[in-house]
């Protein structure tokens, strides 16, 4: 079965240019490596059909990853609580996937992941974090709808973060919940907090590294975030603030040809890196009716 794409003729040349396209506009999509990036990569010649996009969240024809609102199951479509699941496991792991596909296409070319999820899960949300550290790919990540909660920290990653009007971004400590034996509710905690001062951390390192704030030290940084998480709990602040405080480098205004990162932010990663890998030293005060403890981790 053959699928005829619009505005796009694919079409085996025996001189070995690969790939013939009508439309010039249509270059600017592809590597710059010739002959016509490659013929248009490998991945172009098999089948491009909707699918991809929208069950898949990738666009192999524009180098683009999206990630938003997932589909439910049934049995959640059935409940009172039907909602947007946020970031779990299935979008992390679909975004690796897809981050690897691309980057086994062509591991040069730029990256957009355009975004729009209310948040998520912490474990799921760094392994996409981690993911965006270790692509060889430079990596734009344009917030469309919002940038929230875990989806607040994901584009910290990024090479470039950019944020479409009027979209927000607004960081909090999270919510919380456990089900479990008295004594993993313990160690439940510990890591509980392990996760939140990591939080804090990558927050520290980007205002440090630009924005109105980065000729502050690093615990001055620190301490203006709690107070400011302790008062208002939900922190929002519109697209100009974000960049103005140095949390995204751009707004959006409407111009794609300087929409993406050209090469990888390598200082920033190498940042982000040591953040993850630096220990958490912090003292959980747990009482046992006994013997009251103090852990430290």
């Amino acid at each position: 079965m053959t699928f005829a794409l619009p505005e796009l003729t694919l079409k085996a040349e025996h001189s070995g240019e690969g790939v013939n396209m009508p439309n010039n506009k249509r270059k600017k999509l592809y590597s710059d490596r010739s002959p016509l990036g490659i013929k248009v990569s490998e991945a172009l010649l098999g089948d491009f059909i909707p699918e991809d996009v929208h069950v898949y969240r990738i666009d192999r024809h524009t180098f683009t990853i999206y990630v938003g609102g997932e589909s439910i199951s049934l049995e959640n479509q059935n409940s009172d609580n039907v909602g947007e699941p946020g970031v779990e496991y299935n979008m992390a792991d679909r975004f690796e996937i897809n981050l690897g596909t691309l980057s086994g296409i062509d591991s040069e070319r730029p990256i957009l992941v355009s975004l729009a999820s209310c948040g998520g899960g912490w474990e799921p949300g760094m392994q996409m974090f981690g993911a965006i550290l270790s692509c060889p790919n430079p990596i734009t990540i344009m917030a469309t709808k919002w940038a929230r909660s875990m989806t607040s920290l994901i584009p910290l990653a990024a090479d470039k973060f950019i944020i479409r009007p009027p979209a927000k971004y607004m960081f909090h400590y999270g919510t919380y919940g456990f089900r479990g034996l008295a004594q993993e509710a313990e160690t439940d905690f510990i890591e509980l907090v392990r996760s939140r001062e990591i939080m804090l951390n990558i927050y520290t390192a980007r205002l440090k590294e630009q924005g109105k704030f980065s000729r502050w030290s690093r615990l001055r940084i620190r301490e203006m975030l709690k107070r400011h998480l302790e008062r208002k709990i939900d922190m929002w602040l519109d697209a100009n603030e974000a960049k103005c405080w140095g949390f995204a480098d751009e707004v959006f205004d409407g111009n794609y040809d300087n929409l993406r990162a050209t090469q990888r932010n390598d200082q920033r990663r190498k940042s982000m890196f040591k953040v993850l890998s630096s220990p958490i030293d912090v003292k959980v005060n747990i009482e046992h009716p006994a013997a009251p403890q103090t852990l430290v981790v």
